[in-house]
């Protein structure tokens, strides 16, 4: 099932904002220390030894990419960082609905939802809960540059907790984006 996440009338300013900040297709290791910071606070949320895993999701033009990538050991049917790609179709995940809505997007179980009944990213690796939010640019605050999130292969209960710590780390990336 291919989902619309719709037009995307901001595309090029997003494009150029994070080309201006050499964050556009690069993977960059602060990034990655920081989505293994969400996987291990999202994973103490849970009460579990270790979150599947967390990305730092820019939304370009032309799909996803994980600017940050952690997958922790065995998180996702053994597969390691290196086996995930980074990049990712539009219509993949649930990240472009979070850059769309503007606000954090938590899904204790995917599967709900029939709007996510078959995506690609649901079956192919198993995701049964995310919890995500958007990462606004320091510049331009009406302007969503991609998004943090948080996943696992079992549904979880996010809460408030959830939500508080997602959004924090959003706005710890603001951050970071702002300093480049």
């Amino acid at each position: 099932m291919t989902v619309d996440n719709g037009p995307d009338p901001d595309a090029a300013k997003r494009d150029a904002a994070l080309r201006a900040r050499g964050l556009h297709g690069v993977a960059d290791e602060e990034l990655d220390a920081i989505a293994a910071e969400v996987a291990q606070q999202a994973a103490a949320i849970a009460g579990i030894p270790y979150l599947p895993s967390a990305m730092v999701n820019w939304r370009t033009a032309d799909g996803q990419f994980f600017g940050g990538l952690h997958v922790a050991t065995g998180g996702l049917d053994g597969a390691t960082a290196d086996d995930i790609p980074r990049l990712m179709d539009l219509e993949d995940g649930w990240c472009p609905r979070v850059v769309r809505r503007k606000k954090a997007y938590p899904l204790d179980d995917v599967r709900d939802n029939s709007r996510w009944v078959g995506n690609p990213v649901t079956n192919a690796l198993g995701i049964r809960s995310y919890l995500g939010a958007p990462i606004f640019d320091p510049d331009d605050p009406s302007l969503v540059l991609g998004s943090v999130c948080g996943v696992d292969t079992v549904e979880r209960l996010w809460g408030r907790e959830g939500l508080v710590m997602i959004k924090t780390v959003s706005l710890e990336i603001t951050a970071y984006v702002s300093r480049r």
